[in-house]
């Protein structure tokens, strides 16, 4: 520390200022560096996102006032926009059902064209033909109300079913899944089951099981 002094005091005036000038410059720049900018920033973060928060209250605000005087021009607005939300949703599952269902062979022309397929392999015979049109369960599913506007009127999917009876040999009907396959129509197939009879194989009982989708309530076509 004496030397410390010794050399302090051997230093010209001017020389002393200029130290005293320098470290007066470093503590400003620690200052500016340690708190001054650090603050700045908060500050500027601060302001910033009270400016965010006044915003969006005032967006809000502006959201409140508006709803309000729609409110008091319609009692009914809430009940409105219910019904609109509503109805797009339906009409959303109901291109997903046609989206999914029209690529489908129609009911109507599903048992002519089974048959007229059938028709090009004579030795296949058709022992009994059912059909069957059943609703199928949506989601949400309620009972239509007697006045129902068509957009109230609930969802409805079909299942349109057909099952066949054949007699006939493995490789005929292994030719007529092949012509139904390619058609082009395209089918939900359920079950198949192929049973050897007694009188052989070329006499083998074969029921098929399959259906198709449609909106449509109508029965298969004759």
């Amino acid at each position: 520390m004496n030397d410390l002094l010794k050399r302090w005091h051997a230093l010209a005036p001017r020389e002393q200022w200029l130290c005293y000038a320098v470290g007066l410059a470093l503590l400003v720049m620690l200052y500016y560096l340690l708190l001054a900018e650090p603050l700045a920033l908060r500050e500027q973060t601060y302001v910033r996102e009270r400016q965010d928060a006044e915003t969006r209250l005032q967006e809000a605000q502006a959201t409140r006032l508006d709803l309000e005087a729609r409110m008091a021009a319609d009692p009914n607005l809430p009940y409105r926009d219910a019904l609109r939300v509503a109805e797009g949703v339906r009409q959303e599952v109901l291109r997903r059902i046609d989206e999914e269902t029209g690529s489908l062979i129609p009911p109507a022309q599903m048992k002519s064209v089974l048959q007229e397929l059938l028709r090009n392999q004579p030795r296949l015979k058709l022992i009994n033909l059912e059909s069957s049109s059943t609703p199928l369960e949506l989601p949400g599913d309620t009972p239509p109300q007697v006045g129902s506007t068509p957009s109230e009127v609930p969802l409805a999917l079909y299942r349109h079913g057909l099952k066949l009876t054949l007699e006939g040999g493995y490789f005929d009907l292994l030719e007529y899944l092949r012509a139904v396959q390619a058609s082009g129509w395209r089918l939900h197939w359920d079950s198949l089951d192929h049973r050897v009879s007694e009188e052989g194989h070329e006499k083998a009982r074969i029921i098929i099981d399959l259906h198709t989708l449609s909106r449509d309530q109508g029965v298969l076509g004759v």
